[in-house]
């Protein structure tokens, strides 16, 4: 696929996805998501999605919405869903490098992702109720795992926007950084060379709301044991040295 939107750059095994319009607030359009989930699928390893020094993203185009009709705004709702899906449940990890504005769309995002590092100015929400309308693309339900359904909800229901400093009070940033992409980059780092699939399942079995995820658990901990990681870990651990994962 031939990106317009954004700037893939891949560096020490961590791949770098920077949402990169012409409007510099970096407005979500389904073409953009598309590239996005493309660029994600394409990695080997850790990924990293940030936008420009002025906004990671403060939203979808608002100009789409002016004459949408309901069929079309489900259809809408769906694609962006499809690629947020993607990107939470791909089995590597994915790291929001948030600076100033995330905001709506691009909030949710960055809330699809395993991890956000956003600067203390940073002004992050799910706005949409400002404008009549509701968060579509997953927001309200990872939002309300992250902080919990009242909280979600006094969020949400409001439209309000808040700091980087107060997101990381209340657990929907992970870390705060003046440089979000360098520090975000420095816990990709971190994933380079992990057993993706022993982290793949660690990210379902989490993020997991079935009643019967403690069985597949142990599903999980059975198939385990098909992935030449899992041999690879064992034997290196007894013979004493570094094990070399090849996410197979």
């Amino acid at each position: 696929m031939e990106y317009k939107n954004i700037q893939v750059e891949v560096k020490e095994g961590v791949r770098l996805i920077r949402i990169s319009k012409e409007n510099k607030l970096n407005p979500l359009d389904v073409d953009t998501l598309k590239e996005i989930r493309d660029a994600v699928g394409k990695t080997e390893g850790p990924a990293i999605i940030s936008g420009s020094e002025k906004a990671f993203s403060a939203g979808a185009n608002i100009k789409a919405f002016s004459d949408l009709k309901p069929e079309i705004a489900y259809h809408f709702a769906t694609e962006g869903h499809d690629v947020m899906d993607f990107i939470s449940t791909t089995e590597h990890i994915v790291i929001a490098a948030v600076r100033n504005y995330a905001l709506g769309g691009g909030f949710e995002l960055a809330l699809a992702c395993d991890f956000r590092v956003a600067n203390r100015e940073a002004k992050l929400g799910l706005t949409e109720a400002t404008l009549g309308i509701i968060p579509g693309w997953g927001g309200t339900q990872r939002l309300r795992d992250l902080v919990g359904s009242p909280r979600a909800l006094l969020l949400a229901s409001r439209g309000k926007m808040i700091s980087g400093e107060e997101a990381h009070s209340l657990g929907v940033v992970d870390f705060l950084s003046e440089d979000p992409e360098a520090e975000a980059f420095s816990l990709a780092k971190e994933y380079v060379g992990a057993p993706g699939k022993a982290v793949g399942y660690i990210k379902t079995l989490i993020r997991s709301r079935s009643p019967d995820s403690y069985e597949y658990e142990k599903e999980a901990f059975g198939k385990i044991f098909e992935t030449d990681d899992a041999r690879e870990g064992v034997k290196a651990f007894l013979e004493k040295r570094k094990p070399v994962f090849r996410s197979r």
